[in-house]
């Protein structure tokens, strides 16, 4: 492809990513407002199914456009993204809300076609800088939507921000219509969907994800909560007995087994569990609320969400370049070594308002501009050429997933009272251990008298719950990439050219 012709896909795909993405972003400093209309914990319940949502979305729809062509896939989601904006922008209620973030959220694969498209397309460093540039709107606009987002909510309401929202998808539309080039015939894939697997590992995906906010709510022993669980183990049984028995199965069980695969998911879901709930839910929380800093939807989003996505945003094409040379692994290993010690210092001094506004940028560079940037791509270029979509659908689930993980633990707390200054010793890192499943049940399950602050919880001085653990933050998820060097393959350094 010409450079011209190169630049105007690439346009075309940001169109797009971003009519997703600010669905995430935008709705940032609106958290009080969202909630004081709609219930407490509705901003949590909104952004948990929007999530699930692209996790199975994910999954199923990028392996289907293996069958049916990536620009036809993608141009009908952004339909649907449209239709749940409208929802979300009349609905007055919870439940029409919920409905249209679902909808909004099957959104999500335009991250996974994107990557895709790319790969298709391009090869070496351009296909690196130019996956940089779509990894770099995970974070949002540089920042300029979250401060947008802001001065909209403080001014004319949470909804305005959907009306732009639904303004900008239509224009993707006509954008990626025009400017992302026909499906090719002779790529497409043999046979037919597995749909019946994809049933079955939604019914999986759905029922993890529910137990997790079930359970962080009513108990992880209740009813409602072991019912979810059980229904997940059954499917996903089930799904592993179709996948061996079918011809063309949605995901290659053995293939899942390699660490090609396997690590890669995890810690996606680990990563987004811990620090993109530092970044984008705990510490907004902090700032927004009376006890914390006190600060507006609008100072919230200047001081605490614009400065680590602008630097994502500059960071990020540059880190493309450099993981076609150095492997996307090398790179997500160094930040995620850079981003554990920036997020235990986050923990000790969260409730320092000048430290916490020096610490944010450095934090968003080093997880959100690095290790964000390889977690993105490495799903693409470690997939099987016979089944392109099939990894990137489970590790861009992997994104949705983890934030549902993220919300589960930390969506409860904002129930739970309102912080007080007075009475509490340092918190000793409930941020940097939200990347460990034990801590997550753990935390949701004490009984103790507990206060929260937004999103972040704290200890009482005299009731130190859990006070003999050590604040060995996010260790689990650096040792899961430095298990070998056999995490890359089909050339994730990319020096030979794309398919």
């Amino acid at each position: 492809m010409s450079r011209s012709q190169t630049a105007f896909l690439v346009a075309a795909l940001v169109a797009s990513v971003i009519s997703f993405q600010l669905n995430a972003t935008m709705l940032g400093p609106a958290i009080r407002d969202i909630d004081t209309e709609l219930g407490p914990g509705a901003f949590a319940a909104m952004a948990n199914y929007f999530y699930l949502s692209g996790a199975i979305a994910n999954v199923v729809f990028i392996r289907w456009s293996d069958y049916i062509g990536r620009k036809r896939v993608l141009l009908g989601i952004m339909i649907v993204l449209c239709i749940g904006t409208v929802l979300c922008i009349v609905g007055s209620s919870l439940p029409v809300v919920l409905l249209g973030r679902i909808l909004q959220g099957g959104c999500n694969v335009t991250f996974g076609l994107a990557f895709l498209i790319l790969r298709e397309r391009l090869s070496g460093q351009a296909f690196g800088f130019c996956c940089g540039v779509i990894a770099s709107i995970n974070g949002g606009v540089g920042g300029v939507d979250a401060l947008v987002g802001g001065f909209m909510v403080d001014r004319f309401g949470y909804r305005s921000i959907f009306v732009l929202i639904l303004v900008l998808g239509v224009a993707a539309i006509v954008f990626g219509a025009k400017a992302v080039p026909a499906d090719n015939p002779g790529r497409a894939a043999s046979g037919r969907m597995d749909w019946v697997g994809a049933a079955l590992i939604a019914l999986t995906v759905a029922g993890i994800d529910l137990f997790l906010a079930e359970g962080g709510h009513s108990g992880w022993s209740s009813p409602v909560a072991l019912g979810f669980i059980d229904a997940a183990i059954v499917a996903l049984v089930a799904f592993v007995v179709v996948e061996k028995r079918v011809a063309e199965p949605l995901i290659d069980i053995d293939e899942m087994r390699s660490r090609y695969a396997w690590p890669l998911i995890v810690v996606t879901i680990l990563c987004l569990a811990s620090f993109t709930m530092v970044i984008g839910y705990i510490m907004p929380s902090i700032a927004e609320d009376d006890d914390g800093f006190g600060a507006s939807a609008e100072m919230t989003a200047l001081l605490f969400l614009t400065p680590a996505a602008l630097v994502q945003l500059i960071s990020s094409p540059l880190i493309g370049r450099l993981a076609v040379r150095v492997g996307f692994v090398t790179v997500l290993r160094a930040g995620l070594i850079g981003a554990v010690p920036i997020t235990a210092l986050v923990a000790i001094f969260a409730l320092e308002k000048n430290v916490v506004i020096l610490l944010i940028p450095v934090l968003g560079f080093a997880y959100a501009g690095v290790a964000g940037t390889a977690l993105s791509v490495l799903g693409v270029i470690q997939a099987r050429q016979d089944e392109p979509g099939s990894l990137p659908g489970l590790s861009n689930a992997a994104f949705g997933i983890g934030s549902s993980l993220g919300f589960a633990w930390a969506g409860p707390m904002v129930g739970q009272g309102r912080a007080r200054r007075r009475g509490f010793i340092r918190p000793c890192g409930s941020a940097s251990r939200s990347a460990s499943s034990h801590w997550v049940r753990a935390w949701s399950s004490s009984r103790g008298r507990r206060s929260s602050l937004g999103r972040f919880s704290y200890w009482r001085t005299g009731q130190p719950e859990m006070a003999s653990s050590s604040c060995a933050g996010p260790v689990p998820l650096v040792g899961s990439v430095f298990q070998g060097q056999s995490l890359e393959r089909n050339g994730a350094r990319l020096g030979s050219s794309a398919s």
